[in-house]
């Protein structure tokens, strides 16, 4: 489908949904009258708007001068065709995670907030689940397991499922099902001139490549058919055992996990999750390295633990739970102090195949070194298996990186100050590069922890042909750069 037929039929659809008078649309009151009676349109000065425009990080700040809380698909289109028709941005609101520096790119805009389209519907004999595009991760988690099921989900309660499958979505149960992305089915998405389709191997088929990967370019995801799995006995529990370590511990570490990375037989249940923080309570100068070792089953083998008992940690949290308790262990519960907002915070992430020992001094070393603000900032160095995620070939979505086994990125985290937006940035540049030192040089950056100065390349990939198919799409779908405010194909 060309990017003509597809604007043209934008247009036919416009009078289709019972699209407005000139005169009216330039009304927003007789705007929200035409939405569902279940939706609501909230302006700046409002206490709804101010919770609805909320983000997860107070330097990200859209500036819109109306929120619509969407309750169907039809106001999704709607949404659309009113933001255009009054030459104004709009931008998707379901988690607000995303620390792209192009999210405060969005002036007088119109923000689609979904969290009113939060339905789940388990389907095709217990096989699949529809999921509507404001459903968070966390509530899924909990929905799916006391349904007896389960799908591949990401690490923290509070995020929009949908959103971190148009990057990828790592994960705990990545190793055994593959990305979050490869659950994916179909999709119903709303494009850029209001149109909404379907798209899924059979229908749209390239739209459907491109949206497990580079998903953010081309549309407002306003349904999924995710593929879903039968709870095993055997594996309904996670066992955790979290170190604490002084700083001179962590080359032995992270010499272990390099272990673990690069084994030939690395276990399928085997996830780490490790953490540079500082702690004066422990060391009153340097900062401490945690490791969190997670099993899926009742007990982790002795032979991960035991090594890291030998370097004397300074303290060791033991528990077992289910997979709707795991993501507390790292504060990520939707209670959890890395849910709270109103706290600047930057990602600056990167994967790569193995550790390097001296970077990850280095990067100890900048942490030593932290201005006062940004003291509470943390390393966060995620190993999650991959064993499933690398048997799917590379070619069969837009994701790029699944030869990469670890994910690492600071969470810079300081008090809500514009002045400190750009040292913030420079830190976590610096760290990153520090991280590169002793690779081919090729920053792969994962598209969720996006910052907006990455390049096409860092972004999606280095293959030629992988980059032309994705600038083809964006063109086709996208001409006019509506959907350029997070990880833009140009």
């Amino acid at each position: 489908m060309t990017s003509t037929l597809l604007w043209a039929l934008g247009a036919l659809s416009s009078n289709l949904l019972g699209a407005l008078t000139a005169t009216t649309r330039s009304n927003h009151e007789q705007f929200a009258a035409s939405l569902d009676s279940k939706a609501v349109v909230y302006y700046p000065g409002s206490e709804q708007f101010i919770q609805a425009s909320a983000r997860w990080s107070a330097s990200q700040t859209p500036h819109y001068e109306m929120i619509v809380k969407v309750a169907t698909e039809e106001d999704v289109q709607k949404t659309i065709l009113y933001a255009n028709e009054n030459n104004r941005p709009f931008h998707t609101i379901s988690g607000g995670h995303g620390t792209t520096s192009l999210i405060n790119n969005v002036i007088n805009g119109v923000g689609i907030l979904m969290h009113e389209m939060n339905d789940i519907t388990i389907v095709d004999d217990g096989s699949a689940a529809l999921l509507e595009g404001g459903v968070l991760n966390g509530d899924l988690i909990a929905y799916l397991w006391s349904h007896g099921k389960l799908t591949m989900s990401t690490g923290c309660d509070c995020v929009g499922y949908i959103a971190p499958i148009l990057g990828g979505g790592h994960g705990w149960l990545q190793g055994r099902y593959g990305l979050a992305a490869d659950q994916l089915i179909s999709a119903r998405i709303v494009l850029a001139n209001g149109t909404a389709i379907s798209v899924c191997e059979e229908s749209n088929p390239d739209l459907f490549w491109a949206i497990r990967g580079a998903g953010h370019n081309f549309g407002v995801v306003t349904q999924v058919k995710m593929r879903i799995y039968d709870r095993e006995v055997d594996q309904d529990q996670w066992a955790a055992s979290g170190f604490v370590f002084t700083h001179d511990k962590l080359e032995a570490i992270f010499a272990l996990a390099n272990e673990w990375l690069e084994s030939p037989e690395r276990p399928i249940e085997l996830t780490h999750y490790g953490l540079f923080a500082l702690n004066p309570d422990v060391d009153p100068l340097n900062p401490i390295v945690m490791m969190w070792i997670y099993w899926q089953g009742p007990a982790i083998p002795s032979k991960y633990t035991d090594p890291l008992y030998a370097l004397s940690p300074v303290a060791v949290d033991e528990s077992v739970t289910e997979l709707p308790e795991v993501n507390s262990h790292i504060f990520a519960n939707r209670d959890g102090a890395s849910c709270a907002k109103g706290l600047s915070r930057a990602l600056v992430g990167l994967s790569l195949r193995t550790y390097s020992l001296p970077a990850l001094r280095k990067v100890l070393n900048i942490f030593t070194a932290l201005p006062p603000e940004f003291r509470t900032t943390v390393m966060m160095l995620e190993g999650y298996a991959k064993n499933r995620v690398e048997e799917i070939p590379g070619d069969s979505s837009a994701f790029p990186d699944r030869d990469e086994k670890v994910l690492l990125s600071p969470v810079l985290t300081y008090p809500k100050n514009a002045s400190l937006d750009a040292t913030a940035r420079e830190i976590g540049e610096k760290i990153r590069n520090a991280l590169l030192e002793g690779t081919d040089g090729k920053l792969r950056a994962y598209v969720n922890y996006a910052t907006g100065v990455e390049s096409m390349e860092e972004l999606y990939g280095y293959e030629p042909w992988r980059l032309e198919k994705l600038r083809r799409l964006k063109n086709e779908y996208d001409p006019f750069g509506k959907f350029n405010f997070y990880a833009p194909i140009t």
